[in-house]
C-alpha cells in the first residue's frame, strides 16, 4: 500500500505540476497577446491624433483633419481598431474614413497612409507614389522616418514614441502642430 500510495501521491504531483505550467505557459501566451492588442490600440490613437494634428494644403479643400481618408496596409489588426475609432464621435466630426486598398491610383488618393510590417518590403515603391502629394505616411516599420517617411511610431522599453521627419513633411505641403511636434523627435530639420 505504502509503494501504492507513493505512486499515486507523485502522479497526483505531477498531474498538478503539469496542469501549474500549462497555465503559467497560457497566461503568459495571453498576456502578450494583451501587450499586442493593448500597444495596437494606442498606435491607432497615436494615428488617429497624428491626423487631428495635421493641416493638409488648400488646394487638396481638406482643413485641419476633414474628410480624411485614411488607407491601412499591411497591419490588419490596425485597420480593424481604425475603423473602430473612425465609427467614434470625434472622428465622425472630421470626417475619417478607413479602408485598405492596394492599387496604386486609390493610394495616391489618400489623404492618410498607415504602412504595417506586412508592407516591410514595399514600403520605399509606396513613398515614391505618393512622393509630392500631400499624403501623411505614417508606420511601425523601423527606419521608416529615416528613409523618407513622415512619421515612424516606436515601441521601446513598454513605451510608444514617434519620430516626425520634418523635410518629408514640408516637402508634401502638409503642415503638423507645434503641439504635437513638441511630444516626438524631430529629423530632417532645415539645419540638419
Amino acid at each position: 500500500m505504502n509503494n501504492h500510495f507513493r505512486h499515486s501521491f507523485v502522479a497526483s504531483l505531477y498531474t498538478l505540476l503539469c496542469a501549474v505550467l500549462i497555465f503559467a505557459c497560457a497566461s503568459t501566451l495571453f498576456a502578450q497577446e494583451d501587450v499586442k492588442a493593448g500597444v495596437n490600440d494606442l498606435k491607432a490613437v497615436y494615428i488617429f491624433n497624428f491626423i487631428r494634428f495635421t493641416d493638409w494644403p488648400l488646394r487638396t479643400g481638406l482643413k485641419r483633419g476633414s474628410d480624411v481618408k485614411l488607407l491601412v496596409l499591411g497591419d490588419r489588426d490596425i485597420l480593424s481598431t481604425m475603423q473602430s475609432i473612425a465609427e467614434k464621435k470625434a472622428a465622425r466630426e472630421i470626417g475619417l474614413s478607413v479602408e485598405s486598398c492596394a492599387t496604386d491610383s486609390c493610394i495616391s488618393a489618400a489623404s492618410a497612409l498607415f504602412i504595417g510590417s506586412g508592407e516591410r518590403d514595399d514600403y520605399p515603391r509606396l513613398l515614391d507614389l505618393v512622393a509630392g502629394h500631400p499624403v501623411l505616411t505614417i508606420s511601425d516599420i523601423p527606419g521608416f522616418a529615416a528613409h523618407g517617411g513622415m512619421i515612424e511610431i516606436r515601441y521601446d522599453n513598454k513605451k510608444l514614441t514617434f519620430v516626425v521627419n520634418l523635410q518629408a513633411v514640408n516637402r508634401s505641403g502638409l503642415y503638423i502642430s507645434a503641439q504635437l511636434l513638441q511630444l516626438g523627435e524631430i529629423i530632417g530639420r532645415d539645419h540638419e
